[in-house]
């Protein structure tokens, strides 16, 4: 029996291709704090624990990682996904994201 192919929206692929955990990113630097999603995490070592992530130039975290020289990774809870995965928005994209409609998140 043949599988039978469609398209899919590619804005909408993203649940399928990251089913992990959320992992969120603290940062902090002279009394600014932000929190944002992580789109990518790996583990890179076990011993000594290395674990490798991105964070786009575009997000405001970057700069406050950039600067401090440090983040926290945190690992959150199921039921604190749907605030999780919208608390994020790359900085140009703000007030794009908050007339979105919930398909377009």
């Amino acid at each position: 029996m043949a599988t039978r192919k469609f398209d899919f929206p590619v804005a909408n692929i993203r649940r399928y291709l990251e089913p992990g955990p959320i992992v969120l990113v603290s940062s902090a630097w002279r009394g600014e704090n932000n929190i944002m999603t992580m789109g990518w995490h790996t583990v890179l070592e076990f011993v000594p624990s290395l674990v490798g992530c991105v964070i786009s130039s575009g997000n405001h975290s970057f700069d406050l990682v950039r600067r401090s020289g440090e983040c926290a990774i945190n690992v959150s809870p199921a039921s604190t996904a749907p605030k999780s995965q919208s608390s994020s928005r790359p900085r140009q994209n703000n007030a794009r994201a908050k007339n979105a409609s919930p398909s377009d998140k």
